[in-house]
C-alpha cells in the first residue's frame, strides 16, 4: 500500500505497547495539533492445524477526548473488524471438527487451501469534530470458488461519540438518498461505458435510494466517497466500485461542513 493523499501538519510517530494475544501496535501518530493521536492496532495470527491466517489493522484514538467518548469511539471502530476475525476463526474450527468426523469427505478437499482474512484501514477524514474510518477487507474461505472483498465505513462525531449513518449526513434524509441514487447511476454509467446496458439491472438495484444500499459513504476533505462491494452494482468480475462526489456538488445538502484542511489518509495498491 502507498500513501495516496495525506494532509497533515507536524506528523509525529512513536511506538507504544499494548496487551493482548495476537495484537501489536504499529505506530502512534498525531495528525495535527489538537486532534486525537492514532494508535494502529495490528492483528496477525496463523494456525496451521485449523488452516487460517489473519492480517488486519484498525485505528484507535488517544488523547483530547473525554474518557467516555474515547471508549465509545474506539469500541465502534474495533467492532468494524474484530467480529469478522472471530467469525473466521470459528468457521475454521467448525470446518476442522467436520473434517475430523468425516475423514473420507475431507480427504477429497484440496490440502493446500486455507482461510484468510485481511483488513486495511483508512482515515479519509479527521477533524476535531468528526472522524471517518474506512476499512477494506479481503477474505477467502477454504473450499470457496473465489475470495471476496468488502468495505465498511464508520462516521462518528467526536463531541459525543455518536455514529452518523448516511441518512444523518443529510439535512433531508429522503432527499439525500434520492440524490445519491441518481448521482451514482450517472457515474456508474460512465464507468461501465458500453457494458452498462448489460449491467443496468445490477446498478438499478444496487443504487436504489435505500439506507442499505448506501451504508458505506465516507467523508473526505474534498467530497464524499460511496463504496460498493462486488455483486452490488455489477457481477463479481466487475469488482468493487467507488463513486466520488465533489464537495462543491453536495455540501449544501450536508449536516457536516467538509473542511479541505482536514487530515486525510487514503491508501491505494502499489
Amino acid at each position: 500500500m502507498k500513501l495516496k493523499r495525506a494532509v497533515a501538519i507536524g506528523l509525529m510517530v512513536a511506538v507504544t505497547a499494548m496487551a493482548g494475544a495476537g495484537c501489536r501496535p504499529k505506530v502512534v501518530s498525531t495528525p495535527t495539533v489538537g486532534l486525537p493521536s492514532v494508535v494502529v492496532q495490528t492483528v496477525r495470527e496463523e494456525d496451521a492445524m485449523l488452516r487460517y491466517s489473519i492480517t488486519a489493522s484498525y485505528p484507535q484514538l488517544r488523547g483530547t477526548l473525554s474518557p467516555g467518548v474515547l471508549e465509545k469511539v474506539n469500541k465502534a471502530i474495533s467492532t468494524m473488524v474484530l467480529p469478522d476475525i472471530a467469525g473466521l476463526k470459528q468457521n475454521a474450527a467448525d470446518d476442522a471438527a467436520w473434517a475430523a468426523k468425516n475423514p473420507s469427505d475431507a480427504a477429497e478437499l484440496p490440502a493446500d487451501q486455507g482461510s484468510f482474512l485481511g483488513a486495511q484501514y483508512e482515515i479519509p477524514y479527521l477533524t476535531s469534530d468528526v472522524i471517518s474510518v474506512r476499512t477494506r477487507f479481503q477474505t477467502y474461505s477454504a473450499g470457496a470458488a473465489h475470495g471476496m472483498s468488502y468495505t465498511r465505513v464508520l462516521n462518528v462525531r467526536l463531541g459525543d461519540g455518536s455514529t452518523i449513518n448516511t441518512e444523518g449526513l443529510f439535512k433531508d434524509a429522503k432527499q439525500g438518498l434520492q440524490w445519491l441514487s441518481q448521482y451514482c447511476v450517472t457515474d456508474l454509467k460512465s464507468q461501465y461505458g458500453a457494458d452498462y446496458e448489460a449491467l443496468s439491472t445490477f446498478v438499478e438495484d444496487g443504487t436504489a435510494p435505500t439506507a442499505d444500499n448506501f451504508k458505506n459513504v465516507s467523508m473526505e476533505p474534498d467530497g464524499l466517497a460511496v463504496s460498493f462491494d462486488p455483486y452490488q452494482v455489477g457481477p463479481y468480475a466487475a469488482g468493487p466500485r467507488e463513486v466520488f462526489i465533489p464537495a462543491s456538488e453536495i455540501q449544501s445538502m450536508l449536516t457536516v461542513t467538509l473542511s479541505p484542511e482536514a487530515f486525510s489518509l487514503v491508501l491505494e495498491p502499489i
